[in-house]
């Protein structure tokens, strides 16, 4: 699996985590929203991290992606803080939490679409083979790292060939799927690769939501309006009158264009100055 699999493959897992919060039980159990919240705060933070320790530092030479990567990473420390403030209120069953989170659960899932749709594939073009691959083990050698220190120090080469396949195949995965269904119990007699391998066939059972979905059904609306009012206008415009999330309306715009509501009617520079216009079938909707 290469490093923009791995990526991809996080994104999915902190995506369908996300889904399943505000369906848990406020208190309670293994699947309490509580615990699913400190499971997805652990993995966010290790996600972030590893991307900036890796791919991120990589591209800031360049300076095609030098701008992109400065907006993504602030993207990094708005999602951290709204960790952060979630985490500190003690009533994650109340109607502000939930409101709060779901919040979260679209500057995510619109930082992760900035990710897939501008930064992998301007990286694709920027970075030769071998940096992938060098940069590739970094990112594997951070996942590494974070399960060593999550479960008591064991003992991970950093090196070896079984090792390093299959944690980069299955790293953010295997042990991800593994916290949420209770697999972690006795694992302290278990070395990492023991761990892996007996785990391995999960791999197969997990599915990817679609991008841009939550956000859509949040935010659409007053998006297709904002459009819809305005013969042409940008999506850092609409992010500026509408008060969210520069990621999140960028995955709504996307989403919305994909749908033949809205399209595209330029482009001024980085993502954030496309142009997009209101379509026929988008202006008949947003009167509805």
């Amino acid at each position: 699996m290469d490093l923009w699999q791995l990526i991809a493959n996080d994104h999915a897992n902190i995506a369908d985590l996300c889904g399943e919060i505000p369906r848990a039980f406020p208190d309670g159990g293994v699947r309490s929203r509580e615990r699913l919240f400190s499971d997805l705060d652990t993995e966010l933070r290790r996600h972030l991290e590893a991307e900036e320790e890796s791919l991120y530092d990589a591209l800031e030479d360049h300076d095609r992606a030098e701008h992109l990567v400065a907006e993504l990473e602030h993207e990094h420390e708005e999602i951290e803080r709204w960790l952060g403030e979630l985490a500190r209120m003690r009533d994650k069953g109340s109607p502000e939490w939930t409101q709060r989170f779901r919040d979260l659960d679209a500057l995510i899932e619109g930082h992760f679409h900035r990710e897939e749709q501008e930064l992998l594939p301007l990286a694709r073009e920027l970075l030769g083979e071998e940096e992938v691959r060098e940069l590739r083990h970094e990112y594997v050698e951070e996942n590494i790292e974070a399960l060593r220190a999550r479960h008591g120090g064991w003992n991970v080469p950093s090196s070896g060939l079984l090792l390093g396949a299959l944690v980069g195949a299955a790293v953010g995965a295997v042990a991800f799927a593994a916290w949420r269904t209770g697999a972690l119990r006795g694992l302290a007699a278990r070395t990492p690769t023991q761990f892996l391998l007996s785990r391995a066939p999960v791999l197969g059972r997990l599915s990817r939501l679609g991008r841009g979905g939550r956000a859509v059904r949040q935010y659409g609306a007053d998006v297709l309006k904002e459009v819809a009012q305005r013969t042409r206008t940008s999506v850092q415009d609409i992010s500026s009158r509408l008060r969210l999330p520069l990621g999140t309306t960028y995955a709504v715009v996307a989403a919305l264009e994909r749908q033949g509501l809205v399209r595209s009617a330029g482009h001024q520079g980085p993502a954030r100055g496309r142009v997009v216009a209101i379509t026929t079938r988008g202006r008949e909707e947003s009167r509805h």
